[in-house]
């Protein structure tokens, strides 16, 4: 319930989302962009309703408030690759650690409720969450935003490059091989999800190389 209302209050409220910084480093303005052409009240209404409507996204919440997923979190966030990138966002201005913070309080949270009075039409699945958002998602304006940092911010260039190193390969390496990761990934099969544009788009966006199943 209290997440449902948090949520109705943010529909309600929110216009944008502000990336918690320290008033230091040239990263945090440069994603501040990025977040900034995102229609936060659209995505919140399209995952309101999906959490209201749709038996298949309340399966993947409830397996978000897990005991599985709680223990792959705290797994993750005990590898000494995941303490080298937070620490280079840390200072880099970026407040990660309130981010993660946040994460790990919303999963205690109890189970949610919600009225269902929006009236956005959703086509169903998770699948059609995820095209749902995307077609939300001003793409172009991201990816003509991504270009022009990688060659005007050196803050942004940086990041990228961290997302490419061996370090960060090394993380993506090491929470694939997770069993409960792999659980995760069995249950996204099931459900249809096509992994394997979304491997295909981090490495073409990202760099980020994900191990064959």
């Amino acid at each position: 319930m209290k997440f449902a209302l948090a949520l109705l209050a943010l529909v309600a409220t929110a216009s944008a989302i502000e990336l918690p910084n320290f008033g230091r480093g040239e990263l945090h303005p440069v994603l501040q962009e990025f977040l900034d052409l995102v229609p936060v009240k659209k995505v919140v209404q399209i995952t309101l309703q999906y959490y209201i409507e749709d038996k298949d996204f309340q399966k993947m919440v409830e397996y978000f408030r897990s005991e599985g997923f709680k223990q792959l979190v705290q797994d993750v966030e005990a590898l000494p690759e995941i303490k080298v990138f937070m620490d280079y966002i840390h200072n880099a201005g970026i407040d990660i650690y309130k981010i993660v913070n946040d994460l790990n309080s919303a999963l205690k949270l109890p189970p949610l409720t919600a009225p269902s009075y929006f009236g956005t039409y959703i086509t169903g699945g998770i699948n059609g969450y995820i095209q749902d958002i995307l077609n939300v998602l001003p793409r172009k304006e991201l990816r003509d935003l991504y270009e022009e940092k990688l060659t005007t911010s050196k803050a942004f260039a940086d990041l990228i490059a961290q997302l490419k190193s061996d370090n960060f390969q090394q993380i993506v390496n090491k929470v694939y091989v997770h069993p409960k990761f792999q659980e995760l990934l069995t249950h996204a099969r099931t459900e249809g999800i096509d992994l394997i544009a979304i491997k295909e788009l981090l490495e073409v966006l990202w760099g980020i190389k994900v191990p064959t199943y």
